[in-house]
């Protein structure tokens, strides 16, 4: 059964709806570190507040600021550009902050908003088409001003309603998150094992000083050599070998990027995994990645195996390199639900097996992690470009013993398949199914909010 709620105009219930401005002096005013944040349109996502990008001002920039001061509980709205209409909560973690032009505050009356319901309600998929309707109105470029702000008609359940609402998809929200922050921690795990058995040599220098390794059982240990050797390339573990990523590769062929619709050339349905694609995937989500159309001949070339690493090698910046790379596992293979290529900018690498596979998607990771593949770069006409070739000579990849490479899979294979689990995906699945039923009273909430 629905509730009934009176539709009201959400400016009569806000006590501030604002935007911000460029600060004068333009990049020259922004910081790396600071007191005070300045959050741009592309902080802004459905999903939730991104640091990503975000940059600091001045204390003299802030005072020319002070109207657009973000206070906690504040819902910012993205109102021009091709990010309008994107909502988010104020990032408490980011205060002091302020807002630029791009970027409008709306700040409601506690005691008849929830700020999370009303975040809600704007992110709602109603919602989002409306204001991106409005927001294409009487311009060349998308924008809500403030009057469209104000009169937009909002449903206003009681605040005791807006309020479970907001807690029972806040903790959606706070599972995701949690589920998030234990990716990044697997993550910097199956990293750290990495760096040390194959950069720092830890197991083997211990075993050099007649120590047992750390945090590793005999049987793990007794796999290690018990010396470095000299080679032309520094001291490394003996029996163990410097090689080329390009000699642990059995195929690298690029991308593709078909057609929009099918044709008689291009009946095979699939998608292409784009640069930009790649952190979203590995994050878990999948709906940027497009649906396309390619020849069956190359999708034969191109389709991606369990193993295989995507690698991004064109459309850097000068602030971002390419070589973002991204490891298809069972689990991303089964995310991805169709036949799936690297787009054109992107190159598919098969390593020679698995198990290489995985050695190898590490390395690329902490490679990247560190900004070495800057070493890479070929800068033209403003875009950066991958040195494929090069690389694929002169960057070397540590390989031990197949039996270590065996227990370093053993033990980085199911860090791999949680960080690539479709949890997340699930979850989001279900709190988006539930916000409409949520909002509209279809789904009512009890005092225990089941």
């Amino acid at each position: 059964m629905s509730f009934d709620c009176p539709i009201v105009k959400l400016g009569d219930y806000c006590t501030k709806i604002g935007s911000g401005a460029t600060p004068k002096g333009g990049n020259s005013v922004y910081l790396d570190h600071g007191e005070i944040s300045l959050i741009r349109s592309q902080n802004i996502y459905n999903e939730g507040f991104k640091s990503e990008g975000l940059v600091y001002i001045t204390p003299e920039a802030a005072q020319k600021l002070k109207n657009v001061i973000i206070e906690p509980n504040d819902v910012l709205i993205n109102i021009t550009g091709d990010s309008v209409a994107r909502v988010c909560l104020a990032p408490n973690e980011f205060l002091p902050a302020r807002v630029n032009q791009h970027v409008a505050i709306l700040r409601v009356d506690p005691e008849e908003f929830d700020h999370r319901y009303l975040r809600y309600f704007l992110t709602s998929t109603k919602m989002q088409n409306y204001l991106l309707t409005i927001a294409s109105t009487g311009g060349t470029r998308n924008a809500l001003t403030k009057s469209m702000l104000e009169s937009l008609e909002v449903s206003k359940p009681s605040l005791d309603v807006q309020k479970r609402i907001g807690n029972v998809l806040e903790n959606f929200e706070s599972k995701i998150e949690l589920n998030s922050r234990t990716n990044q921690t697997l993550e910097q795990m199956a990293q750290a094992i990495f760096k040390s058995w194959f950069v720092d040599f830890d197991p083997v220098k211990a075993k050099m000083n007649g120590e047992q390794p750390e945090g590793m059982d005999a049987a793990t240990a007794s796999l290690f050599p018990e010396k470095l050797v000299e080679t032309d390339m520094g001291e490394i573990p003996e029996g163990w070998q410097l090689v080329p990523v390009g000699k642990l590769l059995s195929k690298t062929i690029g991308g593709d990027w078909g057609k929009e619709e099918p044709d008689a050339k291009h009946t095979e349905e699939v998608r292409i995994v784009r640069g930009t694609d790649i952190p979203k995937l590995h994050g878990g989500a999948i709906e940027s990645v497009p649906v396309r159309y390619v020849e069956a001949k190359k999708l034969k070339t191109r389709k991606l195996e369990r193993g295989d690493i995507v690698i991004e090698v064109s459309g850097g910046s000068k602030d971002q390199p390419t070589g973002r790379s991204l490891f298809i596992s069972d689990n991303i293979l089964k995310r991805l639900e169709l036949p799936s290529e690297p787009a054109s900018f992107c190159r598919r690498f098969q390593p020679v097996n698995y198990e290489v596979g995985l050695l190898l998607a590490v390395h690329f990771q902490l490679m990247y992690k560190a900004g070495k593949t800057w070493e890479y770069q070929n800068q033209s006409t403003g875009i950066s470009n991958f040195q494929t070739t090069y690389f694929l000579e002169a960057e070397h990849v540590m390989v031990p013993s197949q039996e270590v490479l065996d227990a370093f899979v053993k033990q980085v294979s199911p860090m791999m398949d949680m960080i690539h689990s479709n949890q997340n995906i699930e979850l989001a699945k279900l709190r988006d199914t539930l916000l409409p039923k949520l909002l509209s009273g279809e789904i009512e909430l009890d005092t225990n909010e089941r």
